[in-house]
């Protein structure tokens, strides 16, 4: 499986060396450290094309377009990943704010059509797509709710660009520590979602289980959102993704 892997906090470490990273991925790591290399690196990698399908609707015959996403000259990339979309999102605020580090009121504006931009196009992308996140807990009048930590209000409805959307979860086993993610909603995990309705409530951190349950649906690829803080497992669980980084683990 050949995963296009964008590292924008420097985290692929936890993965190994970039030699290690490239053996496992079949692609070397990228790093954009703007918001500019980002878009950059997409537009080299990625194009659209028109494609148009005939659907019959009753005796009509209906001409459908539409936009798709293809990787430039015919290149085979199974998996793409954003490292986290949490530090994306804050490279934006950076591009946007004066000289004081504020983000001035109609910069709110543009922060959400830019990210809504992004993850639109990025949801079109086509084989499995994962974006990590961060995770915030907010304080609510009926407890804490924990959300994906973005800037501005695209966190609000984040989740329906995506067909998966997991909370890590740490459980202590003995010495040790098992990474798990939770599936399902409920008033803590308010994103949690499952499109398939094929998963437990709560699984291992293995990107094999996701994507067996989309094939298991029929669905075009799939598209999966982790919400984490550091430290709990959203960077090495990556190695799931392909047969060469289960072997190591």
């Amino acid at each position: 499986m050949n995963v296009l892997y964008l590292d924008l906090e420097h985290g692929s470490q936890t993965l190994g060396s970039e030699k290690a990273i490239e053996d496992m991925f079949s692609f070397p790591v990228l790093s954009p450290s703007t918001w500019k290399q980002f878009q950059s690196l997409i537009g080299q990698l990625y194009t659209t094309k028109t494609v148009v399908k005939t659907k019959k609707i009753g005796s009509l015959e209906i001409k459908e377009e539409s936009s798709v996403v293809v990787p430039k000259n015919g290149t085979k990339i199974d998996a793409f990943v954003v490292d986290t979309f949490s530090e994306l999102s804050k490279k934006y605020v950076r591009e946007l704010s004066g000289d004081d580090g504020k983000l001035k009121l109609q910069g709110w504006g543009q922060l959400k059509n830019k990210l809504d931009g992004a993850l639109e196009f990025i949801s079109r992308i086509p084989g499995t797509v994962v974006l990590n996140c961060h995770a915030k807990v907010q304080t609510m009048d009926d407890g804490n709710k924990v959300i994906p930590f973005i800037d501005g209000s695209t966190k609000e409805d984040i989740s329906k660009w995506f067909d998966f959307v997991f909370y890590t979860k740490n459980v202590k086993n003995g010495a040790g520590t098992d990474y798990k993610w939770v599936t399902r909603r409920d008033e803590k995990y308010d994103h949690a979602k499952d499109r398939t309705n094929l998963l437990d409530d709560i699984i291992p951190q293995d990107f094999q289980l996701v994507m067996n349950a989309a094939k298991e649906k029929g669905f075009n690829g799939c598209k999966i959102l982790i919400v984490g803080s550091p430290g709990s497992g959203k960077t090495w669980s990556l190695k799931t993704l392909t047969s060469k980084g289960t072997e190591k683990t």
